[in-house]
């Protein structure tokens, strides 16, 4: 009975402390939205420049995000660790992977929208374009047959991306 109830104890303390880290990241959570909000503000306000590092370190949570494992370039993510002054290699692969997700997430939503564009400054465009069925005549045999829609995604490069081409 008495191992019963130490351990019915024992999660009771589990739970409170998983809710007091719940707690702490919401608000955690909270003060980065008041800050971009504010940046955001500031920024709409005047034509100042937003300064490179923030005031206060970005944290992330120290938990995954949902979905499937995302590979970084360790470049990529020595450069995001860095730029935000994150402790951890972790904390900046997942910060990279939230980017990536919500990128992926917007152009799903928007796939049936044909010239559906989002564009990131200075880096590139993604535009989403559909194609019509055509039909074709298929070699020798001289059957025609009708291909499917599609829908791409076609990356564009902007800013010093286009500037490196070769070419141009």
């Amino acid at each position: 009975m008495k191992a019963v109830s130490s351990t019915i104890e024992r999660a009771d303390h589990e739970l409170a402390d998983i809710h007091e880290e719940v707690y702490r990241l919401e608000k955690r959570i909270e003060i980065v939205r008041d800050t971009v909000r504010r940046v955001a503000a500031e920024r709409s306000v005047s034509d100042q420049r937003v300064p490179w590092r923030p005031h206060e370190p970005v944290r992330t949570a120290r938990y995954q995000l949902g979905g499937h494992p995302l590979r970084t370039n360790p470049e990529l993510s020595a450069r995001v660790r860095q730029s935000l002054n994150l402790e951890t290699k972790k904390e900046a692969e997942i910060a990279v992977r939230a980017v990536v997700d919500a990128l992926e997430q917007t152009l799903l939503n928007n796939l049936g929208i044909d010239g559906f564009s989002l564009k990131l400054g200075g880096f590139g465009k993604f535009k989403v374009r559909h194609t019509k069925p055509i039909a074709r005549r298929v070699g020798f045999s001289g059957e025609t047959v009708i291909t499917k829609r599609k829908r791409k995604i076609r990356f564009v490069p902007l800013g010093m991306l286009r500037a490196s081409e070769p070419g141009e």
